[in-house]
């Protein structure tokens, strides 16, 4: 009795795949880790979910927790590296070769779930197999029992191959899986046919080349006797086996091998899992199961492949030939189009809007014939929701998208969250003149403002902008509108002087290069700005504008101890540029200081000695000659005749160029 419930609980964690764990902990269907620490943290990350879940009466007395999160996200098999978010993920494009004459898809016939022959499918297998190794026909089987378990979504395609030179049983278990996949891949029992074929394979070793014959002929006799069970036509399989050729197997594996290794980019020998473009490398000691197929069918479906599959079945194939609309074609669209778009860039922060019901605090703006759709959860009064709310006037004039605006405001305000006025400025056709070459730059309008308020206008740009305002008549710092008198209107022109080049300079194996001076500039001039290294970082900026740019090293010290080709920099956009540079020092230079604060030292302490010295002859001098006072006070009457009046000033300036003026 025991042994059986061990072995059912064996194969339930195996089944859910928590054998590769030794011990775990599953607290409402998420795995954590079986430690004391890792338990607290479960709970209390638990624990507000449940909460807003009774707050808002989606749980009840009688509610089955764990039953409604199962059933809400979630799958039935746990495998990191299928669902894991740090999990590597590889994507392949499929459409790019699909007008080709040679492409591999042309001919293909799929496997596919019994009862499901006539259905299109979403989600798409591709399995590249290595029949000569181990992991291969393990894929392979597994591929087929998930198959026979049943999977009303997706289809199985297989690329056979084998090494070059593969002895004669396995090109003959190759043949003779294209050929009954080709032939008989709609019939109710091919897959329990090629499943006892792989079984009798996987039990029967490898025989030596003198008995190969014998061999071939227990192969053909098995085939035989599995065809005729699976009601296959048993006489296509003996003309099949008196025309094999072993040649022309490896020749026919040409246009296959160019596919999986040259357009793929797989690895020769590898075995793989292609899913409407991601990609699985099947590594040795690592087992994908029948189970770890169908996560992987459920989880590309839920996320990817739905939303696709649902408008292809919408679309009107008005240019098609009806005849051709078939299961095979809408499984293709949706294997090529998903494939396709894998490859793009795409963040993984992701929200999905269907469940805001938001009647009476939402703004609409529906336009049927857009295929851009926009949902947007809006504070009205916080400074982001300041910056969005132009973002979308803006996308809204240019593109028309479809649009939902949900305001979302604090409950309960303490004090008024927004504490300035903005306005978003843009680049548009306005901007030119239309009667003659002049272009008048975007401009914003503040209306109906306070008078009696001490203001400030400032300027929102990117970090790497240097902006600085070229007319103003008032001080921007402190606007006092009810000061103007009858101007009522207070202007500014900003100007855009210049972008930022910044970087950061490293030296191998020691710290930045404090005080490396770099200069920048172009073939013929060649030093036009330049810049020094700081301590932190070894950060370092300058001032450039659009254009190609040499940086090197300014000559002097950091050119005698330092080594850098100059780099051609190519600022192309008004993002800046941040660059890595990577200096070393030149040979037998390696001990020598760029910034020598010894001879500094050394310098002041002289300058000291010697003024020192100077001082104690004049007291001397004028001691002996009595002298000492009266010249002390001409002296100082002198001093105060050409000294200058009035406070002190202290200019500073900053990394970026920037003056600054302090009184």
């Amino acid at each position: 009795m025991y042994k059986q419930e061990a072995e059912e609980s064996s194969h339930f964690v195996h089944k859910l795949g928590l054998y590769r764990l030794q011990c775990c902990l599953l607290m409402n269907g998420l795995v954590h880790e079986a430690s004391e620490e890792a338990t607290m943290n479960a709970m209390n990350d638990e624990l507000p979910r449940i909460q807003e879940q009774v707050y808002y009466g989606h749980i009840q007395s009688h509610t089955d927790i764990l039953e409604k999160f199962l059933s809400e996200n979630s799958y039935k098999r746990y495998n990191p590296s299928i669902t894991g978010k740090n999990a590597e993920k590889k994507f392949v494009s499929l459409f790019a070769s699909y007008h080709q004459d040679s492409f591999i898809f042309n001919d293909m016939k799929y496997l596919q779930s019994p009862g499901t022959t006539d259905d299109a499918k979403p989600v798409t297998h591709l399995l590249a197999i290595d029949l000569s190794s181990k992991v291969g026909t393990k894929l392979l089987y597994e591929a087929i029992l998930y198959l026979m378990d049943g999977s009303d979504r997706a289809r199985v395609g297989l690329l056979l191959y084998v090494h070059t030179g593969g002895s004669s049983p396995i090109l003959l278990l190759k043949d003779i899986f294209d050929r009954t996949i080709s032939s008989f891949s709609y019939k109710e029992k091919v897959l329990v046919f090629l499943h006892g074929l792989l079984k009798f394979y996987d039990a029967q070793p490898l025989p030596a080349s003198s008995v190969a014959d014998d061999w071939t002929r227990t192969m053909m006799e098995k085939v035989y006797t599995l065809a005729a069970e699976t009601a296959l036509p048993v006489d296509d399989y003996k003309a099949w086996f008196k025309s094999f050729s072993a040649d022309t197997v490896l020749k026919g594996m040409d246009k296959l091998s160019d596919f999986l290794f040259g357009q793929l980019g797989l690895v020769f020998g590898s075995n793989a899992v292609i899913t409407n473009g991601r990609v699985f490398i099947m590594n040795e000691g690592k087992s994908f199961l029948a189970n770890d197929l169908g996560l992987l069918e459920s989880m590309e479906y839920d996320l990817r492949t739905k939303y696709i599959f649902e408008i292809i079945e919408e679309v009107e194939f008005a240019s098609v030939d009806p005849d051709d609309l078939t299961n095979q074609f809408y499984s293709d669209i949706a294997m090529l189009i998903s494939s396709s778009m894998s490859v793009r860039e795409r963040t993984s922060e992701r929200a999905h809007f269907e469940i805001l019901h938001a009647e009476h605090s939402a703004i609409k703006l529906n336009n049927a014939n857009s295929s851009i759709h926009i949902d947007a959860v809006i504070d009205p009064l916080s400074p982001t929701g300041q910056k969005l709310a132009p973002l979308l006037r803006i996308l809204w004039k240019q593109i028309q998208p479809s649009m939902r605006i949900v305001l979302n405001p604090i409950s309960s305000l303490a004090d008024l969250p927004l504490k300035n006025f903005y306005r978003f400025v843009l680049p548009s056709m306005d901007d030119f003149s239309s009667t003659d070459h002049s272009v008048h730059g975007p401009k914003a309008f503040f209306a109906n403002m306070p008078l009696s308020k001490t203001l400030t206008m400032n300027i929102d740009v990117p970090e790497p902008w240097l902006v600085e305002s070229v007319i103003a008549i008032h001080d921007l710092d402190n606007i006092l509108l009810e000061n103007l008198g009858d101007v009522r209107t207070l202007q500014a022109v900003f100007e855009l002087e210049a972008l930022l080049l910044t970087g950061h300079c490293m030296e191998k194996d020691r710290d930045p290069p404090r005080g490396l001076q770099f200069i920048l500039g172009t073939k013929q001039r060649p030093h036009l700005v330049d810049t020094l290294v700081m301590a932190n970082l070894g950060y370092w900026q300058m001032k450039v504008s659009p254009g190609v740019w040499y940086l090197q090293l300014a000559p002097g010290r950091s050119a005698d101890l330092y080594e850098l080709p100059p780099k051609l920099i190519a600022i192309d956009s008004l993002r800046g540029k941040l660059m890595h540079i990577e200096v070393q020092k030149k040979k037998g230079k390696e001990h020598e200081d760029l910034l020598n604060a010894a001879d500094d030292y050394h310098f002041q302490e002289k300058t000291d000695n010697k003024g020192w010295n100077k001082n104690l002859l004049k007291w001397a001098s004028s001691l002996i000659t009595g002298d000492a006072s009266s010249k002390s006070k001409a002296d100082k009457t002198t001093d105060r005749k050409d000294a200058r009046q009035g406070e002190t000033i202290n200019i500073f300036s900053v990394a970026s160029g920037h003056l600054y003026v302090s009184i």
